[in-house]
C-alpha cells in the first residue's frame, strides 16, 4: 500500500483543491469531466530546476547569484579536485546553514531558501565546479528554435491538445528541420501540475483511451516533459520516420496513464 500511495503521488494527483494543510485532494482516478479546471495551471506549472550559473575556478572567489524572488528554493552543485572546498552564502541564511562543502576529490549539493540577489563564495585549493540552480514553478517561456523559422524548414502537421485521463490545451506543431531532423513544439501548452510526465510520439490517429495509445505502434518515448504550462521546444531524434507520427501523447510514467493528446489526424 505504501509503494502504491508513491506512485499515485508522483502523477496521478492533478489541480485539485487543498485539504487546508497544503495536500491536493485530487483523485488519481477522478473522470476529466470531473476534475477542476486549468485556471491554476495557467499560473503555475510542476516545480522544476532551472540553471542560474555554471562556475569554475582554481582559487576562491565570490560570485554574484541572482535568485528569482518568486523561486521556492535554489542549489549549489559542487565538484572538486583536492583539498576541501567550502560554500559560503550572503546575505546570511535564514533556515539553512551558512556555510556548506567537503572533501576533495569529491561532489556534492547545497540548498537555501532565501531568495533574490545573493553571493556565493567558493573557497578551494584546486580546480572546481559549481552549478546554481533555482527551483521555479512558473510556466516554461522557451522562445521558438531559429530552426524552426530558418529556409528550407516545413511545417509538418499542427493539431491541438484535448483531454484524456487529465484536461490539456495548447497546439503540438511537427517541423522539419532544414537538414532533415525533426523538431517538436508545444505552443500556449497546459496540463495537470505534477512531475515524472513524458513525451510519447505515437501512431495512433485520434485515440481517447489510454489504451488506445498504448496498443498502437511507439514510434519514440521523446524524453521528460519540461513543464506543464507554456512554449517549449524537443529536437526529436535523428533519422526520425517523421511520417508514422500520428499524435503526440503525454504520459505518466508511474501509473501508466496518458493524460492529454494532440491528434495530428493523418
Amino acid at each position: 500500500m505504501v509503494a502504491l500511495g508513491a506512485l499515485l503521488t508522483a502523477c496521478g494527483d492533478g489541480d485539485g483543491d487543498g485539504d487546508g494543510g497544503g495536500r491536493t485532494t485530487s483523485d488519481p482516478f477522478v473522470e476529466v469531466s470531473k476534475q477542476p479546471s486549468l485556471t491554476r495551471a495557467a499560473r503555475r506549472a510542476s516545480p522544476r530546476w532551472a540553471r542560474v550559473a555554471r562556475l569554475t575556478g582554481r582559487a576562491p572567489s565570490t560570485h554574484a547569484v541572482p535568485i528569482a524572488r518568486g523561486a521556492i528554493q535554489w542549489r549549489a552543485r559542487w565538484r572538486c579536485s583536492s583539498g576541501r572546498l567550502a560554500l559560503a552564502v550572503t546575505p546570511q541564511p535564514r533556515s539553512s546553514p551558512e556555510r556548506s562543502g567537503g572533501r576533495c576529490p569529491g561532489s556534492g549539493e547545497a540548498t537555501w531558501v532565501q531568495t533574490g540577489a545573493q553571493r556565493l563564495r567558493v573557497d578551494a585549493r584546486g580546480s572546481w565546479r559549481v552549478i546554481v540552480e533555482q527551483q521555479i514553478d512558473t510556466p516554461l517561456d522557451e522562445p521558438v528554435l531559429p530552426a524552426m523559422r530558418a529556409p528550407g524548414t516545413r511545417l509538418l502537421k499542427s493539431a491541438a491538445f484535448y483531454s484524456v485521463e487529465r484536461q490539456g490545451r495548447g497546439r503540438a506543431l511537427l517541423y522539419r528541420l532544414a537538414g532533415g531532423r525533426g523538431a517538436l513544439r508545444l505552443e500556449n501548452f497546459r496540463t495537470s501540475t505534477n512531475t515524472d510526465l513524458f513525451v510519447w510520439l505515437s501512431t495512433a490517429r485520434r485515440p481517447q483511451t489510454t489504451k488506445q495509445v498504448t496498443q498502437a505502434p511507439r514510434v519514440s518515448r521523446l524524453t521528460a516533459l519540461k513543464s506543464t504550462a507554456g512554449g517549449q521546444n524537443y529536437l526529436l531524434p535523428r533519422g526520425l520516420d517523421l511520417d508514422r507520427i500520428r499524435s503526440v501523447a503525454i504520459w505518466c510514467v508511474p501509473i501508466q496513464i496518458v493524460y492529454t493528446v494532440a491528434a495530428f489526424g493523418r
